[in-house]
């Protein structure tokens, strides 16, 4: 797994994805390829017309190379399921987008097979399987990967990823995403680092928040993977 990244761009979904399209396009000519995107697949409360552009978006960005994977259901809780402390915690820190965090066997299932049902609505006859499950903010729980896993889907959390054939790598993330200005130097800076050892996977996850405010950050750091002799993978290549 040594000299490779995965470039992960999170929070794609019907609310934004207008704005967000051109973005995923640039930055696939910057790093020369398709990349993967993570989908949000609610569209609870969207009008139809714009369901129906954001269905026609990603298959577009399908055929063009762009891998997609399942971001959760809703990213935001809004049902109030029992959770560890630690569960509680997270939804704190995260001004409640940790959707999965500390949830009980049941309510992971649960909430697991209700994202799966909007992203095979939103589809419809041309839905497949996706290729990676990403639990927002990527606090999970003590059911998820094994759940995830059993779908013969591939999970990942902050600190790792593990196929559906169980093989499990460490993976740093580098993310600019709700960090204030004052961290940026050294989120970049540990960004920079993980892509430079010569071990490891690293990931690059972007969100729509970044841009335009820190698209800078961005590119150098894409810069710099591509400068440290490391190859652009997708989930599915690994």
């Amino acid at each position: 797994m040594s000299r490779k990244f995965l470039l992960c761009f999170h929070d794609f979904s019907v609310w934004n994805y207008t704005k967000v399209t051109p973005v995923l396009e640039e930055l696939k000519d910057l790093v020369g390829a398709p990349f993967s995107v993570l989908v949000i697949p609610d569209t609870e409360k969207a009008t139809p017309e714009a369901v129906q552009g954001f269905r026609e978006t990603l298959l577009r960005l399908k055929s063009e190379g762009f891998e997609l994977a399942l971001h959760g259901y809703k990213h935001k809780a809004e049902f109030s399921q029992g959770r560890s402390y630690m569960g509680l915690v997270a939804m704190n820190l995260t001004r409640g987008e940790a959707e999965f965090a500390g949830l009980s066997e049941y309510e992971s299932d649960r909430l697991l097979q209700a994202g799966l049902a909007a992203w095979n609505e939103l589809f419809g006859e041309q839905a497949e399987k996706p290729v990676a499950f990403i639990p927002p903010t990527w606090y999970s729980n003590n059911f998820l990967c094994k759940q995830v896993r059993k779908l013969g889907i591939l999970f990942e959390d902050r600190f790792s990823i593990t196929t559906m054939r169980g093989n499990r790598y460490a993976s740093l993330v580098t993310s600019f995403a709700g960090i204030p200005n004052f961290l940026i130097k050294p989120a970049f800076k540990f960004g920079e680092l993980i892509l430079k050892v010569p071990f490891g996977l690293p990931r690059i996850a972007l969100h729509p928040v970044d841009f335009p405010t820190r698209e800078g950050e961005v590119r150098d750091i894409l810069r710099t993977a591509l400068g440290s002799g490391r190859k652009l993978v997708r989930y599915a290549d690994l």
